[in-house]
């Protein structure tokens, strides 16, 4: 690895601060954090330090494991995220346990990361979000089968440590990617296969140069037991509570015995907003709720049985958005298989 010196232009004398530095391996990306220079490499990565060519010193964060594509490079939550051959990696987990496969953080979404191809990825921080985005584009594919992977760093509520959750996005046909303040915002942009450049975490729909269409919002909880998968659970209730910018035009699902044809599987019901909270500028008088907390509790009755349950939520209007934040399914225990 061949670098300039300072303020240099295509000066790579050591007389004019420039020089060479060599690895025993193929360079993927580099990227600085804190006061050293990490270099990745196809399966090896090292630490660059010092001030000047006289001082510097490289040593090896691991000899076992590489990153495949300088474009998944990110630093978030203190720490760099990079993906590996085995998945996404901090440098801080490698560099502490070695390659051993504890340093992967995405080993819940190996099936993702296993359909990876490394010939478009490029990456993007969303930091007021915590959130991570990593683009996987195919060259023949549109924006709707265009994939990427969001990662959002989370405190587990029961340890108080940090992890990861993740989910899948499609339609972003991403070449390449950047965020940055600007006058104390946080911009975030990125360039098209079509030519265009698009501005991320705009509105509310996906506004291209020749078309306007909806955002598909999904979430699918896990198949849950309650405890026990022998006991039948005639569902009575489901009481889902969520926080939201503006209107909520959405619909709940429960899916029963992982989704068998054999089980009838109830049609979605439609879930609003309930008591709309009073905002600034859109509160309508004797509709919105003046003191509400903006975090509804609704309680839907629901229909079906099953001896595992999923709670699927769907929206696909251009309202706001909503957040999540947990349910609790109200149930009546049934018969032994």
């Amino acid at each position: 690895m061949s670098f300039m010196g300072p303020f240099q232009t295509n000066d790579f004398t050591s007389g004019n601060g420039g020089g060479t530095i060599k690895v025993d391996t193929k360079i993927t990306g580099l990227k600085v954090f804190r006061d050293s220079l990490f270099i990745f490499g196809e399966d090896k990565i090292f630490k660059l330090t010092g001030n000047t060519e006289s001082d510097f010193v490289v040593a090896p964060v691991t000899r076992n494991i590489g990153c495949l594509d300088g474009g998944s490079i990110q630093e978030l939550g203190g720490d760099i995220i990079y993906l590996a051959p085995d998945g996404l990696r901090t440098v801080a987990g490698t560099e502490r346990i070695g390659d051993v496969e504890l340093g992967t953080i995405s080993k819940q979404i190996q099936q993702r990361i296993d359909d990876i191809t490394t010939d478009n990825i490029s990456s993007v921080v969303i930091r007021k979000k915590s959130q991570y985005r990593l683009f996987y584009p195919t060259t023949s594919g549109g924006e709707d089968s265009a994939k990427a992977i969001i990662g959002v760093i989370k405190i587990n509520t029961n340890t108080g440590q940090l992890g990861y959750e993740y989910a899948d996005m499609i339609g972003l046909k991403v070449s390449c990617t950047d965020s940055e303040f600007k006058s104390g915002t946080e911009t975030i942009v990125s360039g098209g296969y079509d030519g265009y450049v698009y501005k991320q975490e705009s509105g509310n729909n996906f506004a291209r140069a020749a078309t306007t269409t909806n955002i598909k919002g999904r979430y699918r909880s896990p198949d849950l037991t309650m405890g026990d998968p022998g006991i039948r659970k005639n569902m009575q209730r489901v009481i889902a509570n969520y926080t939201n910018e503006g209107t909520v035009d959405a619909s709940l699902q429960l899916r029963y015995d992982f989704d068998a044809n054999t089980t009838p599987q109830p049609a979605a019901v439609s879930i609003g907003t309930g008591n709309i909270p009073a905002l600034y500028n859109s509160g309508i008088y004797a509709t919105s709720v003046y003191g509400q907390s903006g975090i509804p509790l609704v309680r839907q009755h629901v229909v079906g049985s099953g001896f595992t349950v999923a709670v699927k939520v769907t929206d696909d209007s251009t309202n706001p958005p909503i957040s999540l934040k947990g349910f609790e399914l109200e149930f009546v225990p049934g018969g032994r298989r």
